[in-house]
C-alpha cells in the first residue's frame, strides 16, 4: 500500500515568469549624491512643483537631464550601464549595429514627513529606475520611518480572488505576498519594468526624503549622417 506521506518524491518548486528587479549600489556615491543634492534643491527654490504622482512633496519636471549638469549626467550613465546589461535585442543579426540606443527623462522628488507617492506605472519606457541621494533619516532612526518603494505583482490581486485566506508558498517556503517593498538607503539604485505598477509609503523620517527618477525609452538607432560628395 502507497504511504501518502512519502508517495510524492523528488519535489521540487518552480518559480515561473518573474518579474526583473534590479538593486545596485553605486560605490563612492557620497560625492555624486551631495552635487544631485545641490542642484535638487537650487532647482526647488526657483520651481513650482509639478506634482504627478508624488502627494504633500515636491515634484520636479522630467528634463533633470539638462538642468541638472554634469551630476545628472553621470547618473544617466550609470543607470543605462545597470540596464544595458540585463536587456537583450533577441532581433539584432550584426552585433556591430545596434537597433536601439536608449533616450532617458530623469526628475527629481522631495519627500518629507507625511509625503507619499500613489501607485503608478511610466507607459512609453522600457526599464524605470529610482536612485536615492537620501533616505530621510536622521542617525540612528528605525529605517521603518522611511518611506519605502513598493512594487506589486502585476498578477495582483488573482492570487486572493478564490478563498482571501488562502496563500501560495514560494520557493523558499514563505507565504507568496503580492507586493515587495524596498527601504531606502543612499547611493542604492532600483531599476524595475516600466509597466509594473508601484508607489511609496507616507515617509515618515525627520528629515527629507530625496529620490532621483529616471525612465529609459529604447528608440530607433539613428543613422550615422552621409558624407556630402
Amino acid at each position: 500500500m502507497v504511504d501518502i506521506r512519502t508517495a510524492a518524491k523528488n519535489v521540487k518548486y518552480h518559480g515561473l515568469f518573474e518579474t526583473p528587479v534590479i538593486v545596485s549600489e553605486i560605490e563612492d556615491s557620497a560625492e555624486l549624491s551631495g552635487e544631485l543634492r545641490a542642484v535638487i534643491n537650487h532647482r526647488r527654490q526657483n520651481h513650482q512643483t509639478d506634482l504627478r504622482t508624488n502627494v504633500n512633496g515636491w515634484q520636479s519636471d522630467t528634463g533633470m537631464l539638462q538642468w541638472g549638469g554634469a551630476p545628472a549626467q553621470q547618473l544617466g550613465e550609470i543607470v543605462v550601464e545597470m540596464c544595458s546589461r540585463f536587456t537583450r535585442d533577441i532581433g539584432q543579426t550584426d552585433p556591430e549595429k545596434p537597433r536601439f540606443e536608449w533616450s532617458a527623462e530623469m526628475w527629481a522628488n522631495i519627500c518629507g514627513k507625511g509625503s507619499s507617492h500613489e501607485s503608478h506605472t511610466h507607459p512609453g519606457a522600457l526599464w524605470s529606475v529610482v536612485f536615492y541621494v537620501d533616505d530621510g533619516l536622521a542617525e540612528n532612526e528605525d529605517p521603518v520611518n522611511a518611506g519605502k518603494l513598493v512594487i506589486q505583482d502585476p498578477r495582483n490581486p488573482t492570487p486572493v480572488m478564490y478563498k482571501p485566506d488562502l496563500r501560495y508558498v514560494d520557493s523558499s517556503g514563505e507565504v507568496y505576498q503580492t507586493d515587495q517593498r524596498f527601504t531606502p538607503k543612499p547611493g542604492q539604485c532600483i531599476a524595475f519594468p516600466s509597466w509594473v505598477a508601484h508607489w511609496v509609503t507616507a515617509h515618515k523620517g525627520q528629515r527629507e526624503r530625496i529620490s532621483i527618477a529616471i525612465n529609459l525609452i529604447a528608440l530607433p538607432t539613428r543613422p550615422l549622417p552621409t558624407k556630402s560628395p
